[in-house]
């Protein structure tokens, strides 16, 4: 068997085992930790002149945790922001000022109980990926729809990096035991987002685009 057709094989049953397993899964309860929102970002963007916003400005951390059946996790959101430049031709009446930031996240989390930095991304063997996925899911959305309620931004991508086991560092993020898994629960899942979205496939990570014109 071809190595290519072998891929084919893992990721049809990966996407099978999405739809049985994640159908319906339910999230665990999670909460906002630490002093950081959505809201304190727009007001930290809005003060600061367009000027002095570099390429990709690096926003404070907003973090939220939550309890799974048997540990404890940590979801991490950094954002970064990014000046929007336009011009007024004025070659039409129709034409509508638009949004002056675009904002990307980067979407993390790990197990909090963990002994150790190098151990804090582990794939667990708990029996509860599905639901924890489903719950990192439930913040992402919340935050993008927080973020999506203020028209001077928009919410361009939001980045998400497997962590790469021992023996996967050769692989793509696509061939990953864990890249295979989020690759596949992401496209599900991606359609809860108000707009249009494409998934970009990279070598360390997968990029949810925002297509929906400003």
């Amino acid at each position: 068997m071809k190595k290519s057709e072998l891929r084919q094989i893992i990721r049809e049953e990966v996407a099978r085992t999405v739809n049985e397993i994640g159908e319906g899964v339910s999230s665990f309860p999670f909460k906002q930790t630490g002093s950081v929102s959505v809201k304190q970002w727009i007001s930290y963007i809005s003060s600061i002149p367009k000027r002095d916003i570099r390429p990709r400005t690096e926003l404070p951390v907003i973090r939220y945790e939550f309890k799974g059946d048997k540990t404890e996790y940590v979801v991490r959101i950094v954002g970064y922001v990014t000046a929007n430049t336009y011009i007024n031709w004025g070659s039409s009446s129709n034409w509508k000022k638009p949004h002056d930031f675009d904002i990307k996240i980067n979407v993390s989390f790990y197990n909090k109980l963990a002994g150790s930095d190098s151990d804090k991304e582990k794939l667990t063997n708990y029996g509860e990926q599905f639901k924890v996925m489903s719950t990192v899911t439930d913040i992402v959305d919340e935050v993008a729809k927080d973020i999506m309620k203020y028209k001077e931004v928009k919410l361009a991508e939001i980045l998400v990096f497997p962590k790469l086991e021992s023996d996967e560092t050769d692989k793509s993020a696509e061939e990953t035991k864990r890249g295979r898994l989020y690759l596949a629960y992401i496209q599900k899942q991606m359609n809860r987002l108000p707009g249009k979205w494409i998934v970009a496939k990279y070598k360390d990570s997968f990029s949810i685009l925002n297509k929906t014109a400003s």
